[in-house]
């Protein structure tokens, strides 16, 4: 019995030891989303189009570095969402509202962030960034800058090498043009573009 109840703390310990014996440290994590969800708006004067995609799924390479409880995320994502439902208002002369087309993403993201439980086999890495996102398909072809923030909880197998889950949700701001021709009187118009996006996801964990 003692034997037995010896082995469980030195399990414990083992697990909340240090995962890596450097207070500063790099990695590489690749990761994959099967569950997300799309809001995107668009909008001018009295035109109000909304669109919602399901069944977004995305993949993601990141590279992070940590310091005591210091860190930072840069990340590379390719998303795709199916189309759900629209809810259009008005009557567009630019461009064709009613598109039910799937969608895609490419985004690129800088975060910054803090670690609870740092340099630990169990971590719980929080990040807030700023990105740009290229959205494609249906009405949109555009650029869109968002912020973001994301929370993952890690754990480390062993000292190089671990798994992670985590959430991450999106809010951006883009434009769309209200005329063809650069010489247009009404060229200087323009629909707004808002989006909101949520997703999770899993992945591992690769240090440096």
């Amino acid at each position: 019995m003692k034997t037995k109840i010896a082995m469980f703390v030195i399990a414990m310990l083992a697990v909340c030891s240090v995962a890596k014996s450097q207070e500063k440290a790099s990695s590489i994590i690749l990761g994959y989303g099967p569950v997300g969800y799309i809001h995107e708006n668009i909008k001018l004067e009295n035109e109000k189009y909304k669109y919602d995609y399901k069944s977004f799924w995305n993949a993601s390479f990141g590279y992070e570095k940590q310091f005591k409880g210091a860190c930072s995320l840069t990340e590379v994502s390719y998303g795709q969402g199916k189309f759900d439902k629209y809810d259009l208002t008005g009557t567009s002369q630019w461009f064709n509202p009613a598109q039910a087309e799937d969608i895609y993403s490419v985004s690129v993201t800088q975060y910054v962030g803090t670690t609870i439980n740092p340099n630990k086999r169990v971590q719980f890495p929080i990040y807030i960034g700023v990105g740009a996102d290229y959205i494609n398909g249906g009405p949109f072809h555009n650029l869109i800058i968002d912020g973001a923030l994301k929370a993952r909880m890690k754990f480390y197998i062993t000292n190089n090498f671990g798994i992670y889950a985590g959430a991450t949700g999106r809010l951006g701001w883009g434009s769309k043009k209200a005329s063809e021709k650069k010489s247009s009187s009404d060229s200087s118009k323009g629909y707004n573009i808002t989006n909101s996006s949520w997703s999770v996801d899993c992945g591992i964990v690769f240090g440096i």
